[in-house]
């Protein structure tokens, strides 16, 4: 199922493996726009956003980085060539059939690891939820947290994302 936002900008699908009522679909919209926007970028700017289950993102993760075990977020850059350098996912892989025009890549979320994340940090789940939308969409746009320079400057920008949403 998908709910899109604007001219085709940032859509939100999930699969039969959750549910997701409309408040929790606009939030993960308004998100991941909020993310986009801040970054004011030139470049192809549609996200998909796949909201999903520990055992899709156990999966794709076992194939797409070789590690076996459940995460909370991935993103995969259709732009500057998709994660790892393995093809795209498709339509049979739960993702939407790409259209013509580009995309900037495709976000995927587990819901399960969100809910246990955000009980671990005592935080509301709207609040993680919101946070994994921008990490990924930040990530599409070439941020890494790789090493700790790195690190600051994608969770400063994260914050200020949801510094804003949340206001």
């Amino acid at each position: 199922m998908s709910e899109t936002d604007g001219p085709n900008r940032v859509e939100v699908v999930w699969d039969d493996a959750v549910e997701a009522d409309d408040s929790l679909l606009d939030l993960v919209r308004r998100a991941a726009e909020a993310a986009l926007q801040a970054e004011h970028t030139a470049r192809a700017d549609r996200v998909t956003v796949l909201l999903s289950d520990d055992e899709t993102l156990r999966e794709l993760n076992r194939r797409f980085n070789g590690e076996d075990s459940v995460t909370d977020v991935l993103s995969f850059n259709e732009v500057e060539g998709w994660h790892n350098g393995s093809p795209p996912p498709t339509a049979d892989d739960g993702f939407p059939a790409a259209g013509d025009e580009p995309k900037l890549g495709e976000i995927v979320i587990s819901l399960q690891q969100t809910r246990r994340q955000a009980d671990e940090r005592s935080i509301p789940f709207e609040r993680e939820i919101a946070m994994l939308t921008v990490h990924g969409v930040l990530h599409l746009l070439g941020f890494d947290h790789a090493d700790p320079g790195e690190e600051r400057v994608m969770f400063g920008k994260t914050d200020a994302v949801l510094e804003r949403l949340f206001a």
